[in-house]
């Protein structure tokens, strides 16, 4: 994060704990002491480390103690002492410490004889030694379970290494989930193993050839970038952050000094990456392979920056897309033509939006004009800046040659949607800001999962069809699903289905405890579906009154007729649905 000074002695910017547009974190040099006046947190710097790095005290103090070159006193531990400690040890630590154990495992075997044709591989993609072991690269080897026999001799409990992915289970018994691979760790903040990435070494099995842990407690596929533990220094350094599709990418541009470079996990970028990287650096450039699959990728992070904030014109961040050449990837770009050829790509990298539009443009048929003109309006209804977004509009419509009317009714149309609502979250230091989803969908979500015997009712399938809330409702389908499947339940595995921004307010809404004490449960579902349903309705309405007073402005009157025959079928709609019941508390 970035401190200005704010008068003698103090220090303010933005608070890393929540989403804010104006500075309300200050730090004070003298009483060595942080406060937000926006979400009232406060502390030493501690507190602080604790807070922003999820580490404990003990944790922290040692590792300042190693930086100012002080020796905490370790006392020498009996036995017995040992063995209370180790049973008192939090359940992350010993996650923690069992990524760390097979990491190191994977690390001793690539520099073994049997790593001997993944290292060959890795020799022929360019990655030096060093660099391979600055990112811990590892060799999975081909045995059925050789890093279970690892984890069992190190003492690290079958179920933890379970539920971190290390190894699976079946009717054979125990296995490896990574085999025959080269490995490569996702690291923390603090340089800790949290999860895996893998490639393939044998290019004739039939498996995936890159594979991911799965999500575990410590790893969030959404939530986490490849290579960022050792790009972080260089993209606070610049301010520039650059995110390419592969993590042999990402290798091959810290091979050639351009340490910058990171990569999701895997998966189309997230709003979540995009919002972590927007707290560091003040320029995000994507910058996906050549080829139609890279030009999609890239197209599709545009609306997710946007939605997290980073959008050059009205956030700290400045988001472009730099365009390799067909059938480019960076790895090939870098290693056939050089570094100082790729910074000077990425210093031509144009603002997404032009990026998009100008894309948009290149399509001459009219199917393909109207769905560029629809797609790229859905994206300016999310640009917050009126300015900003009335100029796009226009540069939209002078680039499809269709009047700035006509587009910049798709973009206020596209604004109405109450999806939109929900689209504004950002993420900070790693971390997906807090956000409250509307009321009335976290109580349904809560009732079906307080509640499971409503799952078998119909209102409780209706309800999926109402919610609007993305995150809402994915957890609501994933629970949904589970619970007419028979499954038992599993409350932190459907929080894990949904994004982390809305994880808290739906925690906090399940200890609340009042839907436990319905007598009712089926009648409160139908009454929360009826309310839903009047909440869609009194939306639409209100956007088809607002439809109708704009075409009326501009003398359409063949369109408000339109318009208003809508509005009496909404009113009709409206007056059939049932009130809810009067006896459920909502």
């Amino acid at each position: 994060m970035e401190l200005k000074r704010a008068g003698t002695g103090s220090w303010k910017g933005l608070c890393p704990f929540h989403a804010e547009k104006t500075p309300s974190f200050h730090v004070h040099e003298q009483r060595q002491f942080f406060h937000c006046f926006g979400c009232g947190e406060k502390g030493d710097v501690f507190h602080f480390l604790q807070m922003i790095e999820r580490r404990s005290f003990m944790d922290v103090l040692r590792d300042l103690a190693a930086q100012a070159g002080v020796d905490l006193p370790e006392a020498a531990l009996t036995p017995a002492e040992r063995k209370a400690a180790e049973e008192a040890e939090s359940e992350r630590e010993r996650m923690l410490r069992a990524m760390e154990t097979a990491t190191r495992f994977y690390e001793a075997q690539l520099r073994a004889p049997g790593g001997a044709a993944a290292q060959a591989y890795l020799d022929q993609r360019g990655i030096s030694r060093a660099t391979a072991e600055r990112f811990r690269l590892g060799y999975a080897p081909a045995a059925w379970d050789a890093l279970g026999k690892h984890l069992a001799e190190a003492r690290v409990p079958v179920v933890v290494a379970e539920r971190l992915g290390l190894i699976g289970s079946n009717d054979r018994g125990h296995y490896d989930f990574l085999r025959d691979r080269i490995v490569l760790p996702v690291l923390d903040r603090q340089k800790r193993p949290i999860g895996f990435s893998s490639r393939l070494l044998d290019p004739e099995a039939k498996e995936r050839k890159y594979v991911n842990s799965p999500d575990s407690p410590l790893f969030h596929k959404k939530e986490n970038l490849y290579g960022l533990h050792v790009a972080i220094d260089a993209i606070r350094r610049g301010g520039v952050a650059i995110v390419v599709e592969g993590n042999f990418d990402v290798l091959s541009l810290h091979e050639a000094g351009i340490e910058e470079a990171v990569a999701p996990m895997g998966t189309a970028l997230t709003v979540e990456q995009i919002g972590l990287l927007g707290r560091m650096a003040k320029r995000i450039v994507v910058v996906f392979d050549g080829d139609s699959a890279g030009q999609r990728a890239a197209e599709k992070a545009v609306p997710v920056a946007v939605e997290a904030g980073i959008f050059f014109a009205e956030a700290d961040a400045d988001g472009r897309v730099a365009e390799m050449p067909p059938g480019v990837d960076p790895d090939d770009f870098v290693r056939q033509q050089g570094a100082a050829a790729f910074r000077a790509l990425v210093e031509q990298a144009r603002p997404m939006l032009d990026h998009l539009i100008q894309r948009a443009a290149d399509d001459a048929t009219i199917p393909g004009k109207a769905n560029t003109a629809k797609r790229v309006a859905e994206v300016l209804a999310k640009v917050r800046n009126p300015l900003v977004r009335d100029l796009y509009v226009r540069e939209l419509a002078a680039k499809l040659a269709v009047p700035v009317h006509q587009v910049a009714r798709m973009v206020r149309e596209a604004t109405s949607q109450p999806a939109r609502a929900a689209s504004q979250a950002a993420a900070e230091a790693g971390e997906a800001v807090g956000r409250i989803p509307q009321a009335d969908e976290l109580d349904a979500l809560v009732l079906l999962v307080t509640r499971p015997e409503v799952a078998s009712c119909e209102h409780a399938r209706h309800i999926a069809d109402l919610l609007r809330d993305p995150g809402i409702q994915q957890i609501y389908a994933t629970a949904l699903d589970a619970l007419r499947a028979g499954v038992r339940a599993d409350v932190p595995a459907w929080l894990d289905s949904g994004p982390a921004d809305i994880r808290a307010a739906v925690g906090q809404a399940l200890m609340d405890g009042r839907w436990a004490e319905v007598e009712t449960p089926e009648e409160a579902m139908r009454a929360l579906a009826t309310k839903l349903d009047r909440l869609r309705v009194d939306e639409e309405l209100a956007l088809a009154r607002r439809q109708h007073r704009e075409a009326l402005a501009r003398g359409d009157e063949a369109e408000a007729r339109t318009i208003s025959v809508r509005e009496m079928e909404l009113i009709k709609t409206k007056l059939g649905l049932a009130n809810p019941s009067g006896g459920v508390s909502t």
